[in-house]
């Protein structure tokens, strides 16, 4: 029998940075009217939070997934349990 191939959760880094730093991002409006007298850094705070997104591995700007056409952009084998 064939192996089954491994699913790919979207649990890795790179996807739950991507994420976290896009719900900043959603967010950002909000605090910037609730909050005006911290604009400058609710601003910083999210540009932050995209610069680490692109700097987890892999790097770039893209979310890793299992049927690409770039190596170095494939999710992480998970462990075996």
């Amino acid at each position: 029998m064939p192996d089954k191939e491994q699913y790919h959760s979207g649990l890795d880094l790179k996807s739950l940075a991507l994420n976290f730093a896009s719900a900043l991002l959603f967010v950002l409006p909000l605090a910037m009217y609730f909050y005006p007298e911290f604009i400058q850094k609710e601003i910083a705070v999210v540009v932050m939070s995209f610069v680490v997104a692109v700097l987890v591995p892999p790097m770039g700007w893209m979310r890793p997934h299992p049927y690409s056409d770039m190596p170095g952009n494939l999710p992480y084998p998970r462990k075996k349990e």
